[in-house]
């Protein structure tokens, strides 16, 4: 193999080696920080919960606490991307209201009686966001409801908008 091309790899392979040290270097200070507030008694709950179940070999609550935190980011990013998405609509919905699970969003919407404008409009987003989403076990599921039905909002959705 040519020299420069063997100074290209070994360069990769220093600076990979280099990023990947540096990043257990400070997993590791992390992990000693924690150490030391836990035996100071200082840590907080959720730490000191944290190691606790993995000191015990609790590795089923490990992974859901692990999922439940996931779960929190994931629907707070949906969360946020829809009314964000939906936002930069000219339209608004009459009442737009969600409620929650393990693993999706679901949206109750009430427009206008033939407002076909919005209600593209919901459906584009919940497409958007799902499209974002969905590889990662997360996805938004709208129910659109018009106000000729005369409809109540389900008592286990949040409103947002009414």
């Amino acid at each position: 193999m040519p020299q420069k091309k063997n100074d290209i790899i070994n360069n990769q392979a220093i600076r990979k080696d280099t990023t990947t040290s540096a990043w257990f270097e400070k997993m590791i200070d992390h992990i000693r920080t924690d150490y030391l507030l836990y035996s100071s008694g200082v840590a907080t709950a959720e730490t000191k919960k944290f190691y606790d179940q993995l000191i015990s070999g609790n590795t089923a609550a490990v992974f859901r606490n692990s999922r439940e935190t996931s779960s929190r980011f994931f629907i707070t990013s949906i969360l946020r991307e829809y009314v964000s998405e939906l936002g930069s609509t000219n339209n608004k919905p009459l009442k737009l209201a969600m409620a929650l699970t393990d693993s999706k969003l679901l949206v109750w919407a009430e427009i206008k009686d033939d407002d076909e404008a919005m209600e593209n409009a919901l459906l584009l987003t919940e497409a958007k966001i799902n499209a974002r989403y969905f590889d990662k076990g997360f996805y938004l599921s709208s129910t659109i409801v018009e106000e000729s039905d005369n409809l109540s909002t389900p008592p286990q959705y949040i409103n947002l908008l009414h």
